[in-house]
């Protein structure tokens, strides 16, 4: 920031406070100008801007031109051009109105547990049933009254609830399930990566990715969200909400929005972040609605954290192997009575190995687990043999197991796989003599058992041999078996203990698309490429047609010749210095007007930024001079 000039500063700051992050149509810019900047030093300004990467240039597919700041730079922006030091209310009387909810990283992870093992099937329209939702919704703390500010547009809860369809959404956005024919399912390779993040990680890349997809539509409500996220609003303090609608009218931050309808996109804003667990909302004594950050305020991305990878947030926060807890931090606890206490530092791959084997109760501060038989038998029937389970627990368990539960899993686990279901298939013969043939083949002796006068088992790793020999000797089967084409795909592993996992690449955020997730996503507008070198020559088109000693005398031109370089200069956009009843000023001209000639503009004092209105005839100044906006007098083409 530091490093732009201060025509760009100030263009910046105008932007920055009429549009926040949000595009705006090319042909708009002429509204925020400064009155002092002609309009080839706006385009110079805004060059050095998308060469700074603090604003980007879009465009539409029917070819309309948007510019925008990147929203990874607005915080950056608003916080340098707008610095802001709030005041906290001091100590007293607060009534909380919403406090704030279980964190959203732990209810995600709920959301992933249930999807886990009971599925979010799809209706034919492609909406989650409603029966399966409605299970969902029970389980989750943040509710639709939490949600319901953030999408004024139509979102259908009568079939699903908002908050199932926000945490699905959520899931669908960070690449952790996919839609697979007629239901969701879990991106095994995806999910082992989220998992390896710390909860700090997960809550900051939550954060931003709600930052920027969901809320309110508009730049003030824009700039309110950015501007409480920033390190000034500290964790803990109540500061009153009032205070800062006011300081962001004063500073003309509002963008004209009247601050009641203001008001209430940030009360609904502030509702949804207690829903997730990130703040809370109350009232003073006289009434005045306040705020807080819980402890769980989420990290803020910006620009300058993204500049090694913009997909990568993770990467913010170090590698994830090298933050493992240790010591008793990263163990849990199991109880006498079977239930297993979380703390937080314990890492989220041995929660979900959890989840495998036992029942989440509640995931709050302190999550809380409950094994039984029901839960080991589920574990084996995802791969897991009831002693490599007792193991696992006994091995991350601070102090081991309690006498009583370890003999107790033992004993659920002597009775568990002593009898099992398997599936096998059947090739049935029309005749006994084909029939007899099959039994006497030499090279499918080991491949199928007759099991009956018709009927054979056959292995399923032998099936293609099977049906290979039989087609050789005509007596081929179809490829359909029993109503399905091929083999069975075997059955998806979903947890996994932390042993048995391999290094996962570190999480990276999928790439936004319009399509992804279930709201948001309006159409995401791909940067024009920056302009090359030569683009400032551009601004000055025909150059070479134009008389030099316009551009390089200081001189005294006849009336019709000093009309023809004052038109010059506004067909360019750039300013004039003249001599004026014996002072030098700069001339910005904007408006040619009839018979008799005459030109409008400002008039400003040579070297200074004080602008006023003026109209002058031709005759009004003697010497003139068209002034080359300052890049292009430092240029080496000039």
């Amino acid at each position: 920031m530091m490093t732009l000039s201060p025509p760009a500063q100030e263009v910046l700051r105008r932007i920055c406070a009429a549009h926040a992050a949000r595009p705006f149509a090319v042909e708009k810019l002429e509204r925020l100008r400064p009155e002092a900047l002609c309009r080839a030093e706006l385009q110079l300004a805004m060059l050095e801007l998308r060469q700074a990467g603090l604003v980007e240039l879009r465009q539409k597919i029917w070819g309309e031109q948007l510019y925008q700041i990147p929203p990874q730079e607005l915080a950056v922006i608003q916080w340098s051009c707008f610095p802001h030091t709030p005041k906290p209310l001091p100590a007293g009387t607060v009534t909380v109105e919403c406090p704030a909810d279980a964190g959203l990283a732990g209810q995600l992870f709920r959301a992933l547990v249930f999807t886990a093992q009971q599925g979010l099937p799809l209706t034919a329209k492609g909406s989650i049933h409603k029966k399966q939702a409605g299970r969902l919704a029970a389980l989750l703390p943040v509710q639709d009254k939490h949600l319901r500010g953030l999408f004024p547009q139509a979102v259908d809860c009568e079939t699903c609830p908002l908050a199932v369809t926000v945490i699905v959404d959520l899931m669908l956005v960070l690449g952790l399930v996919e839609r697979q024919g007629s239901a969701y399912f879990l991106d095994m390779v995806k999910l082992e990566s989220w998992l390896g993040l710390s909860e700090l990680q997960m809550t900051s890349i939550l954060f931003n990715v709600i930052l920027n997809r969901y809320g309110i539509d508009g730049p003030a409500p824009q700039h309110f969200r950015y501007l409480i996220s920033s390190p000034a609003f500290s964790k803990g303090n109540w500061y009153p909400l009032g205070d800062v609608l006011e300081w962001m009218s004063e500073v003309q931050l509002t963008a004209e929005q009247p601050l009641e309808a203001l008001q209430s996109a940030c009360l609904a804003w502030l509702g949804s972040l207690a829903g997730f667990g990130w703040c809370e909302l109350g009232y003073t004594e006289g009434g005045a609605w306040c705020f807080r950050w819980t402890e769980h305020k989420p990290l803020l991305v910006t620009g300058k954290m993204l500049d090694s990878d913009p997909d990568n947030l993770s990467g913010i926060f170090g590698d994830s192997e090298g933050q493992q807890i240790s010591g008793d931090e990263g163990h849990f606890i199991v109880q006498p009575d079977f239930e297993v206490l979380v703390p937080p530092g314990v890492n989220y791959r041995l929660r979900w190995g959890l989840a495998g084997c036992s029942e989440l109760l509640y995931a709050d501060e302190l999550w809380s687990f409950r094994l039984s038989r029901m839960k080991l038998e589920e574990a084996a029937e995802q791969g897991q043999p009831p002693e490599s389970v007792i193991s696992w627990l006994a091995s991350h368990a601070r102090g081991g197991l309690p006498a009583q539960v370890e003999l107790t899993l033992r004993q659920w686990a002597r009775s568990i796989g002593r009898t099992a279901w398997s599936e096998v298939i059947l090739l049935a013969c029309r005749s006994e003599a084909d029939a007899a043939d099959i039994a006497a083949h030499p090279r499918l002796q080991g491949s199928l058992s007759r099991v009956g006068p018709l009927h054979f088992i056959v292995r399923h790793d032998s099936t293609e041999l099977v049906r290979k020999e039989l087609s050789a000797a005509g007596l081929a089967p179809p490829r359909i078996i029993g109503g399905r084409e091929g083999e069975v795909p075997p059955q998806q592993t979903v947890y996994f203990m932390d042993n048995k996992v391999p290094k996962a690449d570190v999480y990276a955020l999928p790439v936004q698309e319009a399509h992804i997730g279930l709201l948001g996503g309006g159409a995401v507008l791909q940067p024009l490429p920056l302009p090359s070198s030569d683009s400032e020559e551009l601004i000055l088109p025909g150059e070479e047609a134009v008389p030099q000693m316009w551009l390089r005398e200081w001189r005294e031109y006849h009336i019709t010749t000093a009309q023809k370089v004052m038109e010059q200069a506004l067909t360019w956009g750039i300013k004039v210095r003249l001599s004026l009843e014996g002072q030098i000023c700069d001339f910005i001209p904007e408006q040619l007007r009839g018979n008799p000639w005459r030109v409008a503009g400002g008039l400003l004092p040579a070297g200074t930024e004080e602008r006023e209105d003026a109209e002058l005839a031709a005759g009004d100044w003697k010497e003139m001079k068209l002034l080359i906006p300052q890049k292009r007098r430092n240029s080496s083409s000039a």
